[in-house]
């Protein structure tokens, strides 16, 4: 998965809606940085490997803890996030990756899970002006969804 699938949300998005989006796709390693979500936007952000989607998620003006902190640090008080979805899905997570990866996985705690996701996954982030209009970021968090079919989704999580 790459820049490819961020551009046809995007375009899909687009004209649907008539609503510009920026899609930027980071690589995992040194490229996994997240931006700081800015005042005035909102976005929707996607955890996956070369295999699969793992989680897709929005983040408002209320939300922005949301759009990287809480997706990289294993915090009990958060629902919901990347690092709880990895630890309480060891095995599924390790059907994603190859064997070489499976002592990592077993491994990963509260100290070393920011880390390997950056260096193990990669990150999908589509922003738009926040105008108000909670159902264009609905929208938009569908249709990664849809076109992306997350593993960590719903109950799943």
């Amino acid at each position: 998965m790459s820049q490819e699938i961020a551009d046809t949300i995007k375009a899909e998005f687009e004209r649907l809606t008539g609503i510009s989006v920026s899609a930027t796709f980071m690589q995992n390693g040194q490229s996994h940085n997240p931006t700081t979500l800015q005042t005035g936007w909102c976005g929707v952000y996607v955890f996956m490997n070369e295999r699969c989607c793992f989680k897709v998620g929005k983040a408002g003006a209320k939300s922005k803890a949301r759009w990287n902190s809480h997706h990289y640090n294993l915090d009990e008080t958060t629902p919901s996030t990347m690092p709880k979805s990895i630890m309480k899905h060891k095995e599924q997570l390790k059907n994603q990756y190859p064997p070489e990866k499976h002592l990592e996985i077993d491994s990963l705690s509260k100290l070393n899970i920011q880390n390997w996701i950056k260096a193990n996954m990669s990150r999908i982030e589509l922003l738009i002006k926040d105008n108000g209009d909670s159902f264009a970021l609905g929208l938009l968090e569908a249709l990664a969804q849809y076109h992306l079919k997350p593993i960590f989704e719903g109950k799943n999580a």
